[in-house]
C-alpha cells in the first residue's frame, strides 16, 4: 500500500513539473539551471602573458642637433638595458617600459619634454646628455620629485647636494684634473681656452682657473662663444680670431689651446683653426664633448691630427666581464662601437630598473633613497664598473681615457693614447700613446 501511494505521489510531482516547464516554454523563458563549477587552478608564477606591474623609465636625449650621433648611441644602449631588465624580471611579474623624448639640445625644449614624461607617470629619467639640457630640466625635477640621472652632464655648477640630479660620470673638476696632468706631461706653461658659453663651458672654465693655480700654468687668453645654432657659425670664428691675436707670440712647444665644444660648433672651431696662421701651429687639447665624434673626425680630423690633439673622456674599463658582455650585446643590437655615452646610458637605465625590481616599487622617494644607498655602498656593478656616488650624487670613482687623432692609411683615425688615474693623478700610456706624446 505504501509503495502504491509512493508511485502516486511521484507521478503527481512529475505531472506538476511538466506543467511548469510547459508554461515556461510557452512564455519564451528558459528554466534556470545551476551554474557549472569549474575547478580552481593552482596559483602560478606570473609570466609575461599574465598581468604585470609596469615600471616606466624615461630618456631625454638630443636626437637632433649638435649631439645627435652620441644621443642615438645612448638611446640604443637604454633600449638594450630595457631588453635585459625584461628578460630578467618578466617571469617575476615586472615589465619595464622606456619613453624617449628629443630635447634638440635645447634646455627649454628639454624642460617641455620632461613635463610630458611627468604627465605620462614617469618619475625616473635618463636626463639630457649635457649640462645645458640638465640645467633646464633640474628645477622642475626638484620641485616634482623626478629622479634625473645623466650619462654625460659634468658641469661643476650642477654639483649640488640633496637635489634630484644624479650623474654617472665625474664632474668637470675631475676632468680638468686629467687635462692638468696632460699639460704637465707635455711641459705646457701657457694655455688658451675657447669654450661654449653655457653651463658646461662655464663649469670647465671655472675649474681650469683652479687647475692653473694648482699646476702652475698660465691662462694667457680666453674666449667664449654663444652655442646657439643661430649664433655659433659667426660667434665661434670670432672667438678663434680673438685668441689668435692675443697669443701670436706665444705659440710654441710650451703652449696649448684647450677646446670646449660639441659636434656642430666644434666643427666650425676646427675649420677656423685650420685657416688661422697662428693657431694652426698650436698643440690642441680636447674635452669630453668632442670625444670620438664621427662628425668632428669627418669635418676636422686633419686639423686634430696636425695639432696632435689629446682629449679626455669618462670611460668604462674595457677588461671587466660586465663591460665585455655589454660590448657584445651592444654590437649585436646597435651595430656600432659603444663609445661614451653608451655604457653610461646602459648603466643608468639598468641600475634604476634593478632598484625598482629589488624594492618592488617605482615610488620616487623610495627609489631615490635606494639609489643613494647603493651609490654609497657600490651595490651596482655594470658596464662602467662599480658605481659609487659622492655627496652631490655624482660619480665618485670615474675612469678617464685619453684619446687622440692620427693619420692612418691616409685617413684621420681616433686612437687611444692612455688612461688617467684620478686617485693617483697619473697617466698610464698605451704603446701608441708613448710615441704620440714623446715621438
Amino acid at each position: 500500500m505504501a509503495s502504491k501511494n509512493l508511485y502516486i505521489i511521484v507521478g503527481v510531482v512529475v505531472v506538476i513539473l511538466l506543467a511548469i516547464i510547459g508554461i515556461l516554454l510557452a512564455s519564451g523563458q528558459k528554466p534556470q539551471t545551476s551554474p557549472t563549477v569549474q575547478p580552481t587552478a593552482p596559483p602560478t608564477t606570473p609570466t609575461t602573458t599574465t598581468a604585470q606591474k609596469v615600471f616606466k623609465l624615461g630618456a631625454l636625449l638630443p636626437l637632433t642637433g649638435g649631439f645627435s650621433s652620441y644621443a642615438k648611441l645612448a638611446q640604443c644602449a637604454a633600449e638594450l638595458a630595457i631588453d635585459d631588465l625584461n628578460a630578467k624580471y618578466g617571469s617575476k611579474g615586472y615589465k619595464f617600459e622606456l619613453y624617449v623624448e628629443d630635447t634638440q639640445l635645447d634646455p627649454n625644449i628639454a624642460l617641455q619634454k620632461l613635463q610630458a614624461l611627468y604627465a605620462k607617470g614617469v618619475r625616473a629619467v635618463h636626463a639630457g646628455l649635457t649640462s645645458r639640457e640638465a640645467s633646464g630640466e633640474k628645477p622642475f625635477a626638484d620641485q616634482n620629485k623626478i629622479i634625473l640621472f645623466s650619462a654625460w652632464s659634468t658641469s661643476s655648477l650642477l654639483a649640488i647636494p640633496n637635489d634630484w640630479l644624479y650623474r654617472i660620470v665625474g664632474t668637470d673638476a675631475k676632468q680638468i684634473r686629467a687635462i692638468g696632468a696632460i699639460l704637465k706631461e707635455l711641459g705646457v706653461k701657457n694655455v688658451a681656452l675657447i669654450y661654449r658659453k653655457d653651463t658646461y663651458g662655464e663649469g670647465l672654465y671655472l675649474e681650469l682657473q683652479k687647475e692653473a693655480a694648482r699646476r702652475g700654468f698660465k691662462l694667457v687668453s680666453v674666449a667664449a662663444y654663444d652655442p646657439d645654432p643661430k649664433a655659433f657659425p659667426q660667434a665661434a670664428p670670432e672667438a678663434v680670431r680673438k685668441i689668435s691675436s692675443e697669443v701670436k707670440d706665444l705659440v710654441g712647444p710650451d703652449f696649448a689651446l684647450v677646446i670646449v665644444s660639441f659636434e656642430d660648433d666644434g666643427a666650425v672651431v676646427l675649420k677656423t683653426i685650420a685657416q688661422d696662421p697662428v693657431l694652426s701651429k698650436a698643440r690642441l687639447i680636447g674635452t669630453e664633448g668632442m670625444a670620438y665624434s664621427p662628425i668632428l673626425l669627418q669635418e676636422g680630423g686633419d686639423v686634430m691630427a696636425k695639432g696632435k690633439i689629446i682629449g679626455t673622456a669618462n670611460w668604462a674599463i674595457p677588461t671587466t666581464p660586465e663591460y665585455q658582455e655589454f660590448y657584445k650585446k651592444f654590437k649585436a643590437k646597435c651595430g656600432a662601437e659603444p663609445i661614451t655615452p653608451a655604457p653610461q646610458s646602459y648603466d643608468i637605465i639598468k641600475m634604476l630598473g634593478e632598484i625598482m625590481a629589488t624594492i618592488g616599487t617605482d615610488d620616487p622617494d623610495k627609489v631615490r633613497a635606494t639609489l643613494e644607498q647603493w651609490g654609497k655602498q657600490g651595490t651596482y656593478k655594470g658596464a662602467t664598473g662599480v658605481v659609487l656616488l659622492d655627496e652631490n650624487g655624482d660619480r665618485a670613482n670615474p675612469s678617464f681615457i685619453l684619446w687622440s687623432v692620427a693619420i692612418k692609411d691616409g685617413k684621420p683615425t681616433y686612437i687611444d693614447v692612455g688612461y688617467y688615474n684620478y686617485d693617483k693623478d697619473s697617466i698610464e700610456f698605451t704603446e701608441e700613446g708613448k710615441q704620440y706624446f714623446y715621438g
